[in-house]
């Protein structure tokens, strides 16, 4: 029998569910049309689905079969219709974590007992700072005329202030920020993420620093290279789109979208047998991964998991619940501790809304897997069976 893709099984089950985009819906359709097995696949996906109403909707994927964990960027790959019948129904009950995260929660909630989280700052290299979540539209300082408006900034300058040195933003947890730079280059960040950048751009080079995770639009300029400059290597680009990521301690990420880029290690850093690590160039779809002291790695990456965070949304896929507690900081703004180690190889499958609150997600985390959260006074989320 021919294989069913995991691409394909999305789309089925985006179907089932309800959670597919509008471009998405249609290629759903095209897939029922055209292909006698994904029909029979969705007739078994719906009757299971229907079985499921009103009981627990999605649970540990280890406690009914085990898989081998899959790259954590690898390329969507084939999944044989063997596995995918054996997996149907556990994926179906967690695809609908989507849904039950986006239900209306309490407004007497463990979220609402949360320190009030720290605004989206940028600080000028004058010294002064401006709260832009509490400030917004025109603001003016000195020559510069900032316009903050739709969760966005730019800004229109003399010279006085882009001539030395950085301006820094910084974007907290749980928040996310768009800006446009003197150049036109725009960029995105996520939460938790500081870019350092000029005002305006002097000499032949367009300079900017990123720690954090931030998607990239550069403005062509091929009389100027744009530089970023992650903690440990540098990033070296015309005009392109791509994503950066430096979220996991000693690992930094370069995924391409379009264009082209050149991935560098930092000055002196060497592989374990002694060499200089050399640059490595990205095609549209490849992703770079940078360990410090080990040669740069090149893979293909799945735009869906890559990329959603734009859209405030987190896919994870056969993910552990130590990866799934690695966001949840970010997102939530609290603390986590996993007290029992036994579980923290389990598996989950599903889609993180980051605008529903955190009170949802961890009751829908107990019916399901049996795993319990609590906030504790001091803000840390503690997990145990």
């Amino acid at each position: 029998m021919e294989k069913l893709t995991d691409e394909e099984l999305y789309l089925l089950l985006g179907r089932l569910t309800g959670t597919l985009d509008a471009e998405e819906a249609v290629q759903a359709e095209a897939l029922l049309r055209d292909h006698e097995q994904a029909r029979a696949a969705y007739a078994e996906l719906s009757a299971g689905y229907a079985k499921r109403q009103g009981e627990p909707a999605w649970r540990d994927i280890q406690t009914v079969t085990t898989r081998p964990a899959q790259p954590h960027y690898a390329s969507v790959r084939p999944m044989t219709w063997r596995r995918w019948v054996a997996a149907s129904a556990i994926v179906v009950l967690s695809s609908v974590i989507y849904l039950l995260w986006k239900q209306t929660n309490d407004a007497d909630s463990a979220a609402a007992r949360l320190a009030a989280k720290p605004g989206i700052e940028l600080r000028l290299i004058t010294g002064e700072t401006i709260d832009l979540s509490a400030h917004r539209g025109t603001i003016t300082v000195g020559d510069i005329r900032f316009a903050n408006t739709d969760n966005a900034l730019s800004y229109t300058t003399g010279e006085s202030l882009g001539t030395v040195g950085n301006n820094t933003l910084t974007v907290p947890v749980g928040l996310d920020y768009r800006v446009t730079l003197a150049d036109g280059t725009e960029i995105w960040l996520n939460s938790a993420t500081r870019l350092d950048f000029p005002v305006a751009f002097k000499g032949g080079t367009r300079d900017i620093r990123i720690d954090g995770e931030a998607y990239l639009r550069v403005a062509k300029d091929p009389s100027r290279p744009f530089f970023v400059y992650l903690p440990d290597s540098e990033v070296e680009v015309v005009g392109t789109e791509f994503n950066v990521n430096t979220y996991d301690e000693g690992t930094e990420r370069v995924a391409l979208v379009s264009g082209a880029v050149r991935m560098q290690a930092r000055s002196g850093d060497v592989s374990s047998t002694g060499p200089p690590i050399e640059p490595i160039a990205l095609m549209p779809g490849q992703q770079a991964t940078h360990v410090p002291g080990k040669p740069i790695g090149v893979d293909a990456f799945n735009a869906r998991e890559v990329l959603s965070w734009r859209e405030g949304r987190y896919h994870f896929r056969e993910a552990t619940l130590e990866e799934i507690s690695r966001v949840v900081p970010r997102w939530y703004g609290v603390q986590v501790s996993i007290d029992d180690p036994s579980i923290l190889g389990r598996r989950f499958t599903g889609v993180i809304d980051r605008n529903q609150p955190i009170d949802v997600f961890l009751e829908d985390l107990k019916a399901i897997s049996g795993i319990q959260g609590k906030l504790d006074v001091d803000g840390t989320l503690h997990f145990h069976e």
